[in-house]
């Protein structure tokens, strides 16, 4: 199994990746930080990483036990539904054809987990596999659409789209014309994007349409910062 890598943000800046042990001694020196690891939907404090940390490692020392030695919940639109096996569970999110309202948990979870937040269930699936990698940034988004203009949070991003939060209710299909501020740019990143996924929690994801290449190359430069973990930290 990979160690997952963390990031960290201070002051607006985001750093990394980095170990676990690296990362406890830095967020002992800044309690403020927040973390972000790849599959989160958000970024989060130190007490929090620290509960997601202990389910990782509660779900690496339980590999032994088969995927289909397991029992698995769904709850679809609220509404929970009987215990099923792994194979039970992947045949029945096969009939469906919107994830966005369907949340999973089986034993070592300690939360429900939207269906796009486990890979290996996605890939199982077949389902949005990401041409590009996404990585955590800071930053707002102004969204204008037909029914009027708001703002977002973003929390990740990459050179094909981006994840938000703390948006007034979107459909997927929507478009928007979208400006992107963050510290870590150089500067507004102009696009057309569309909604290509929604979350029980908040969150969205955005897929771009229209981008220009000087802005393409900014967000390939940021995100090889994050995808490039060959190197020696």
């Amino acid at each position: 199994m990979l160690e997952t890598k963390w990031f960290v943000l201070t002051d607006g800046h985001v750093s990394g990746p980095f170990s676990k042990e690296d990362l406890e001694g830095r967020v002992n020196q800044t309690p403020n930080a927040l973390i972000w690891g790849r599959g989160q939907s958000d970024w989060v404090n130190k007490d929090r990483w620290a509960r997601l940390v202990q389910e990782l490692e509660t779900q690496s020392q339980s590999q032994g036990k088969t995927e289909t030695g397991r029992l698995w919940k769904l709850r679809v639109a609220g509404q929970q539904l009987q215990p099923m096996s792994h194979d039970q569970m992947i045949e029945h999110l096969k009939t469906q054809t919107d994830y966005s309202d369907i949340q999973i948990w089986t034993e070592g979870y300690s939360e429900w987990k939207d269906v796009y937040q486990i890979h290996k269930i996605m890939d199982e699936l077949g389902v949005s596999r990401r041409q590009h990698p996404r990585v955590p940034i800071m930053g707002t988004l102004n969204c204008e659409g037909t029914t009027g203009s708001f703002n977002a949070r973003v929390l990740s991003v990459s050179e094909g789209g981006l994840g938000i939060t703390e948006a007034p209710q979107v459909k997927i299909g929507e478009k928007f014309k979208t400006v992107l501020k963050s510290p870590n740019l150089f500067g507004p990143i102009h696009a057309t994007a569309e909604v290509v996924y929604v979350g029980g929690d908040g969150y969205a994801g955005l897929r771009f349409i229209g981008l220009h290449s000087e802005s393409k190359s900014a967000l390939i430069e940021y995100v090889k910062k994050f995808t490039d973990l060959k190197n020696p930290e």
